[in-house]
């Protein structure tokens, strides 16, 4: 196998690589992740695993390509590869300013907020909505069932308005998780624990921890899948295209000496 054959072989099995680690951690994309990153749009695992395997197969077509010197096959292999690798850049760079942005806004928001009904509109707003929907169902509860101490505890009690909730409130397992892992209670201001305890400071220094760390390292993964992958269709076409150049150029150079 030819020097050139070898690095083109390298670089698309680098995007195989790439791809296969898109894919994975689109799919390994744990549930608690989703609690905290899918109500603000900030989880693009459907993009990110379509672009994971485009990136597979286009590099499949190139280790094709490159074992049999396939010039129509490391076509195929280097357009698809370099639009799905340029394009999964730019979905990892807009997600990493997005997740830094919003979580700094929620977290300003609430800082700055002396009261609910003082909340911008935006997501911490809609936070804060949904805690104060789920502690009115709480209260109610308790006044049907007073030993019940949580929305668990109304829940295996069969409160009917408990169980529509449990079903519709997206932000169920997001406080269970806050309250669980951060001994926090409310959101923008401390309120009635949900899922037992007693009142304790907000959740949204937390929540905001949380889904900056959560997004970045989603981020940083396809950013980094997405780069190789790049930098390996880059380096095929140099391999590719850069002999031909100085082919060129040493034909137009001799030309020029014998006139």
């Amino acid at each position: 196998m030819k020097r050139q054959q070898f690095c083109v072989l390298l670089a698309a099995l680098a995007t195989v690589a790439a791809g296969m680690g898109m894919v994975y951690a689109a799919k390994e994309f744990p549930t608690e992740n989703r609690i905290f990153l899918e109500p603000m749009s900030l989880s693009p695992t459907f993009s990110i695993t379509a672009l994971g395997v485009i990136l597979c197969i286009s590099g499949t077509l190139g280790v094709f390509g490159a074992a049999c010197s396939t010039r129509a096959a490391l076509l195929a292999y280097g357009l698809p590869a370099f639009v799905a690798s340029s394009v999964g850049l730019i979905i990892g760079l807009r997600l990493l300013a997005s997740v830094n942005s919003q979580s700094l806004d929620i977290e300003t928001a609430c800082l700055r907020s002396r009261g609910p009904e003082n909340l911008p509109a935006g997501w911490s707003k809609w936070y804060e909505n949904n805690y104060e929907q789920m502690a009115t169902v709480l209260s109610s509860c308790r006044l049907h069932v007073p030993s019940a101490l949580s929305l668990n505890a109304c829940l295996q009690a069969g409160v009917g308005s408990v169980s529509d909730l449990r079903q519709t409130a997206t932000s169920w397992d997001l406080f269970e998780w806050l309250e669980s892992h951060g001994a926090c209670s409310g959101f923008c201001f401390p309120g009635t624990p949900l899922f037992a305890g007693d009142v304790r400071s907000p959740c949204f220094r937390l929540f905001a921890e949380e889904v900056q760390a959560r997004g970045n390292k989603l981020a940083g993964l396809t950013i980094g899948a997405s780069f190789a992958a790049f930098l390996g269709v880059c380096c095929t076409a140099c391999t590719i295209f850069f002999p031909w150049v100085e082919a060129r150029i040493f034909e137009a150079s001799s030309g020029s000496e014998s006139e």
